[in-house]
């Protein structure tokens, strides 16, 4: 036995808090380790801690050729250095490369099935998470809070909310603690699929609360449209001895504040904040405030805020008040919010903003501008939408037509298109978005009064925010939208959003 090995087995060569503040020091010390012994047999407790400085590093190559090292000393077996690399590999945003060494581990524990749903997560890849957690399932390992937790959010992401049910239902049957922890992601998954009432529930039955706790569900009372009863839970809050508010606290009030409408208590809480707890208003609170002001038609006020904030603005405020500049048709103010964005995202070229601008100009006839708006235009990220029936979640992207039913499906749009019966000059009908295809499965594959919940991981363009309104009155349908700024409910023929978002 060499001298490495009696170390490593009388106490850690690597400390958490070294691992965690000096990742690189870690992965160098090994690699000095190894040329120090020339290449003889390394304990395997020195493995799991180094692939974690891996990990927290995102240090792909020395974490590949300490995997090589792992096979050359037969850990192949070992579950704690297999675990340790399915983590490393997430952590390196490599997801097949994690699902590899998952697949081919002879053992798995709790810990294991969790690390790979972790991954999938990661990689945003949620159904994955699902299949994993099932799988889990099948092998007879029992899943502990975290699996639980990874599971749940899964969910809410997908906006799978018989799932997420099912979870929920699941936490019960098994007798399971309504810890904090789990509570919250309760929260979190019911307000991201739409149930907020569902959310309240869960939040009045956790005996203890913690400052994300009461995030979570200020934060899915403010996006609902619900500002008054964010309030109100705010000032509940408040009373608790046990939390403080913090920076994201506030960002959920005045989130709140601005999707109710509620300007003089939007500028009370922005003041409080900084006078009552101290906390300077980051990039975020100024975004809230200025789509509040913008929502109520105070651009110039707005746009004042922007040109006086502490901090430098960013190009998504400039986009809430160029977003302001829209609703209101306010052209002037809009072109000289979007030579601010030019001026500071020309590095990141996000070109949203000239979709915008492209759609103002064509609203006042201006078709040159139009099109020299419309030229700038970069390729957008692809757009999908999700909705789940019956326990199964479809995914829908723009040009896809593989899914079993889309015969019925283009049958759907083509009389939703002759039904609503109006011109649709921004998309073509042919191509559609992909929201329009979820609504049409919506249509086939649900009947009254079932909600048709759709999740879309991009903005709603206006055309589809216009057919989605015209669709719930004509069709006699609550349509829930959550896209990737806001919900939107849509029932006879109006939005909860007021054409604002």
């Amino acid at each position: 036995m060499n001298s490495l090995t009696i170390l490593s087995n009388q106490k850690p060569i690597f400390s958490p808090v070294e691992i965690e503040k000096n990742p690189y020091g870690v992965i160098e010390r090994y690699k000095e380790m190894v040329i120090l012994h020339n290449g003889e047999y390394i304990s395997k407790l020195v493995f799991a801690p180094v692939l974690k400085a891996c990990s927290k590093a995102s240090a792909l190559k020395p974490g590949k050729q300490i995997h090589a090292q792992s096979i050359k000393f037969g850990l192949l077996s070992d579950i704690f250095v297999q675990t340790s690399l399915v983590a490393m590999y997430s952590s390196c945003g490599q997801l097949e490369l994690a699902m590899n060494v998952f697949d081919k581990m002879p053992q798995r524990n709790v810990v294991t099935w969790t690390t790979m749903m972790d991954s999938c997560l990661k990689s945003e890849q949620f159904e994955l998470v699902l299949f994993v957690f099932r799988e889990m399932q099948k092998s007879g390992v029992k899943p502990d809070d975290f699996a639980i937790v990874s599971l749940l959010t899964a969910c809410a992401r997908l906006g799978a909310l018989s799932l997420g049910r099912w979870v929920h239902g699941y936490i019960r049957r098994m007798d399971m603690e309504l810890t904090v922890f789990i509570g919250t992601a309760l929260i979190d998954m019911y307000c991201k699929c739409g149930s907020v009432d569902n959310a309240l529930e869960v939040f009045k039955s956790m005996e203890k609360k913690s400052v994300r706790c009461w995030n979570a569900m200020l934060h899915g009372l403010s996006v609902h449209g619900r500002g008054e009863e964010a309030l109100s839970l705010f000032s509940e809050m408040e009373m608790d001895s046990g939390v403080r508010p913090n920076n994201v606290t506030f960002v959920a009030v005045l989130c709140g504040c601005s999707h109710s409408g509620l300007v003089e208590e939007g500028r009370f809480y922005f003041s409080l904040m900084q006078s009552k707890y101290g906390i300077q208003p980051s990039v975020k609170h100024y975004g809230c405030m200025v789509d509040l002001l913008g929502r109520a038609g105070l651009v110039d006020e707005a746009f004042e805020m922007v040109i006086k904030m502490k901090v430098a603005p960013n190009a998504v405020v400039w986009g809430s008040l160029l977003g302001a500049c829209r609703a209101q048709n306010n052209l002037v103010m809009a072109e000289r919010v979007t030579q601010k964005i030019e001026e500071i995202d020309s590095l990141e070229r996000d070109t949203s903003h000239y979709v915008i601008m492209s759609n103002m100009y064509a609203r006042v006839g201006n078709k040159d501008r139009m099109a020299e708006a419309r030229a700038k235009i970069g390729k957008k990220p692809k757009g999908w939408s999700s909705i789940e029936t019956e326990g199964d979640v479809h995914r829908f992207s723009v040009g896809e037509t593989s899914h079993p039913k889309w015969g019925k499906i283009k049958q759907m749009l083509d009389e939703v298109k002759t039904k609503v019966g109006r011109d649709f000059e921004m998309e073509d009908f042919h191509d559609p978005h992909s929201e329009k295809v979820a609504v049409a499965y919506g249509l086939l594959s649900t009947s009254s009064p079932t909600p048709i919940k759709i999740v879309k991981n991009l903005r709603i363009c206006e055309d589809c925010h216009q057919l989605m309104k015209s669709i719930s009155l004509l069709y006699d349908r609550e349509i829930v939208i959550r896209d990737c700024t806001r919900f939107h409910r849509f029932m006879g023929g109006y939005c909860s959003c007021k054409d604002y978002w």
